[in-house]
């Protein structure tokens, strides 16, 4: 069974282990809850993703709908835990996390914040590559010559564990942290 933290306790999660991909039309937890999914629901629910994974109870503050593997930013209103898709390199306090199921506009949901994912990327990201945001709603590879300064080292929010072998958009497996949120 999962827990959560709310109002800084630890809550027994309910016995459902649909909980990740519910919706809701409000705000039925304080926005920035999180809650650990233990590893046995994580690899229950995909067989090729291990460890315990923690979510973040966000709002989807744009007018579109996020989809599985969306990397998501704090709104540039800076309202926290309201979420919109990615939309450049390099922004790592502004990455929330990465859309674990679908969250349609206007609605509460639950994101991963930390543990393997499914996370949407470019089409050059190779295994083993650091990952940072890119633009629509993708991570990018933290190129070590062209990009790593020593200020840019702070944006990675994650590893590949495997490469895009296809276009932009495609999603791949990732170890994702999000070191601010």
């Amino acid at each position: 069974m999962s827990t959560f933290t709310t109002g800084g306790k630890v809550v027994d999660g309910s016995a459902s282990s649909d909980w990740p991909s519910a919706v809701y039309d409000s705000e039925v937890y304080p926005l920035g809850t999180r809650r650990i999914q233990s590893a046995d629901e994580v690899n229950g629910a995909n067989s090729t993703h291990y460890g315990d994974r923690e979510w973040i109870f966000v709002y989807n503050d744009d007018s579109s709908a996020f989809a599985e593997g969306d990397v998501l930013f704090l709104d540039s209103d800076y309202a926290p835990y309201h979420a919109i898709p990615s939309t450049t390199t390099l922004h790592v306090h502004r990455v929330l996390g990465v859309a674990g199921g679908a969250i349609a506009a206007g609605e509460y949901g639950w994101i991963v914040a930390k543990g393997v994912c499914e996370v949407g990327a470019v089409s050059s990201v190779a295994q083993g590559d650091r990952l940072v945001s890119a633009a629509s709603a993708n991570a990018t590879t933290l190129t070590r010559d062209a990009d790593a300064t020593v200020d840019n080292l702070g944006c990675v929010f994650g590893m590949a564990l495997e490469a895009n072998g296809g276009s932009t958009g495609d999603k791949i497996t990732a170890v994702i942290s999000m070191p601010v949120w």
